[in-house]
């Protein structure tokens, strides 16, 4: 804009300059154009002061400067206007080109002050950038606390200071090559302390490892009792790659294989003793029955062998008959075949006693 009105300001300077009959007589319409120009320059002088007021520009250097100087220009524009109305053609000239001057002035320092704004406003907020990393190092002093890696923070603490009194004094080229310093110093801290927790993750595992080789023990030892051969194998197998792993995926990986084999290996033995449960309950239930047999062929025989007195051959049969009784009854886990042939030989005896004591009665 200020170029615009620089070249029509010549032109109109340049034209009212020549000593031509055609320009004097528009003498006055000439002078009502450089007012309505120099009018035209001050309004929009105005309204970019008016922007720059109201921008977001803390504090612009120059504004009183530039405030200044449009009050001359506005002075001289009414001085111009005064001129034209009483016709001094030299005075109005004068008073035009220097207003003008002053417009064009203040549009080159409006102009200087918005690129100083974009090239602030491009730079890097290096106070918001020292403040996040400063926070990152507070995070990776936790860290070293936590591990008790005893990392010397003096010297990064240093950088943050220094990179701070750079900032706050402008010096923005040796802020940055301090923020420079300070990351890969913060890189170097954290691959130091990423290293020194990997390092206790693994002694960590391998004493997991080393107390799980003693589970794994107890657990072969379950396996062979319960004639789960496969699975002492497999757990012998694993014991073996577990105390071979190096890093923590396979000490975890290792781990978790042993734990699904003793998983399966206790649902093996819980079906064993499941099915085993049901035999018992067989052989409970035959147990019940025959011990409720013997015991009423046992009263059978106690009356019998109280009748049976004086009766050598009755008591004979019938103490026979007891023996028998208590016999079978210290072994009712015998086959149901055997149990049954001793019931029926003591019901053979019991019979023969009742007999001889009946017939000597």
């Amino acid at each position: 804009m200020n170029k615009i009105y620089g070249i029509i300001m010549i032109f109109a300077f340049a034209g009212l300059m020549i000593p031509t009959s055609a320009m004097q007589v528009e003498a006055a319409s000439d002078l009502d154009y450089m007012l309505i120009i120099a009018e035209k320059g001050k309004k929009y002088i105005k309204l970019k002061i008016n922007e720059m007021q109201n921008s977001n520009i803390p504090d612009w250097k120059n504004q009183q400067v530039v405030l200044d100087i449009y009050d001359k220009s506005a002075y001289e524009i009414e001085q111009l206007e005064k001129a034209i109305e009483n016709g001094d053609v030299k005075s109005a000239r004068k008073l035009f080109v220097s207003s003008m001057d002053k417009i064009k002035q203040i549009s080159l320092m409006l102009n200087q002050i918005a690129v100083n704004k974009a090239q602030d406003d491009a730079l890097p907020d290096y106070p918001q950038i020292l403040k996040r990393y400063e926070m990152n190092i507070q995070k990776l002093k936790q860290m070293s606390e936590k591990l008790g890696a005893n990392i010397d923070f003096s010297e990064v603490n240093n950088l943050i200071i220094l990179g701070k009194q750079n900032a706050e004094n402008g010096k923005s080229d040796q802020t940055k090559q301090v923020i420079d310093q300070i990351s890969l110093k913060g890189l170097d801290i954290n691959k130091h302390l990423v290293s020194i927790n990997q390092a206790n993750k693994i002694i960590k595992a391998q004493a997991l490892a080393e107390r799980y080789v003693d589970k794994i023990n107890t657990m072969i030892v379950q396996a062979t009792n319960s004639g789960l051969l496969d699975v002492a194998s497999q757990l012998e197998n694993a014991k073996i790659y577990l105390a071979s792993s190096n890093s923590t995926s396979q000490i975890t990986k290792n781990i978790k294989i042993i734990i699904t084999i003793n998983k399966n290996m206790k649902d093996t033995q819980q079906k064993l003793r499941d099915a085993n449960f049901d035999v018992d309950e067989i052989k409970l239930s035959q147990n019940q029955k025959f011990t409720g047999k013997l015991n009423q062929l046992e009263n059978k025989a106690k009356f019998l062998h109280s009748e049976a007195i004086g009766s050598n051959a009755a008591l004979y049969y019938v103490e026979k008959a007891l023996s028998i009784i208590h016999d079978t009854r210290n072994n009712l886990n015998d086959s149901e075949g055997k149990i049954i042939s001793k019931v029926k030989l003591i019901e053979q005896l019991l019979a023969k006693a009742q007999k001889i004591v009946q017939e000597s009665t």
